[in-house]
């Protein structure tokens, strides 16, 4: 294993701890929370170990470093506040954040103080490091809200939309402060059809029952169509390995996938993923040829008002 495939596979193991930290805490009581600070702290341990190897001029890895170190900080702060404090607003599912000032009101004891600092600390950090990245000023407008800063809270709200238009939640935490004003992009503006990332990557989305009524949705990100592929099938080897028969998993899991290429039409697979299959066809994509240019290894995606972690090493 070279060096480059060491540092890769040590950003794609945070990006997946990350991963799995976010579900968690989604999931809330119906999974186990008390092991996310251990996962974040392993991703910790996986950053510090990549940029203590990194050269003077790698500024794309230090980047992903920066953004990662952000992300972390975020969902260490998200949990403090969730099972901590216990607050009555949601942050789990992604649709929006913190109402301003909540600190000062659920947390007399200052049990957040720390992780709301080293939230704005790292992410600030990551704005710097990479000044197109639409996730980090998200969450630096999360942690200054829940803080009691406004002005911060709107400046770096108004950041995350300029640098993804179409993030709703972004659009929605500005018109909660009362700062959507005519400057800002109208919402309709952004259909989706085209991929606002300045990468090149392969999403797979996937859909499962939960419910009658009820489908949980997760989406991860890969460098390759490749590593999409693999991910995929790990999917249904578990369902296979689950016991599940075949003919009922169409009605119990559903297969997408996207690629993105900056300022090009996003191809999905299936066309119309609610009329088709729950598989995905492979036959006519190309699985070899490579995505330009490649998002970086254990990057995070910011991409729809949805927050899209790499995903694992297969």
């Amino acid at each position: 294993m070279t060096d480059d495939d060491a540092t890769n596979a040590l950003l794609i193991k945070a990006g997946s701890l990350l991963l799995e930290s976010s579900e968690r805490l989604s999931y809330g009581a119906e999974t186990d929370t008390d092991t996310v600070p251990h996962l974040l702290a392993e991703a910790t341990r996986c950053y510090d170990a990549v940029a203590r190897q990194l050269s003077a001029d790698d500024a794309e890895t230090a980047a992903t470093v920066a953004v990662g170190r952000s992300t972390t900080a975020g969902l260490a702060l998200q949990r403090c506040v969730l099972e901590e404090l216990s607050c009555d607003w949601s942050w789990t599912d992604g649709d929006d954040g913190p109402w301003l000032g909540d600190m000062e009101e659920y947390d007399e004891d200052g049990l957040s103080e720390e992780f709301a600092a080293r939230a704005v600390e790292t992410a600030r950090a990551a704005l710097d490091a990479d000044p197109g990245d639409p996730l980090v000023p998200l969450q630096l407008g999360h942690a200054l809200c829940w803080s009691g800063d406004r002005d911060g809270a709107v400046a770096a709200y108004a950041e995350a939309l300029r640098r993804d238009p179409g993030d709703h939640v972004a659009r929605d935490s500005l018109a909660e402060l009362g700062e959507l004003g005519e400057d800002v992009p109208e919402e309709d503006d952004f259909d989706g059809t085209e991929s606002p990332d300045r990468y090149a990557f392969a999403l797979v989305r996937e859909d499962a029952r939960i419910s009658n009524s009820e489908w949980s949705s997760i989406a991860c990100v890969f460098g390759s169509v490749d590593a999409a592929r693999r991910d995929a099938d790990e999917t249904l080897k578990s369902c296979d390995n689950g016991g599940f028969d075949p003919e009922d998993l169409p009605t119990m899991l559903k297969l997408t996938l996207e690629i993105h290429r900056p300022g090009q039409p996003i191809t999905r697979f299936p066309a119309e993923p609610l009329d088709s299959s729950f598989l995905i066809d492979w036959s006519g994509l190309p699985e070899g040829e490579p995505l330009d240019p490649p998002l970086p290894p254990g990057r995070p995606v910011r991409i729809d008002g949805e927050t899209c972690f790499h995903g694992a090493l297969r």
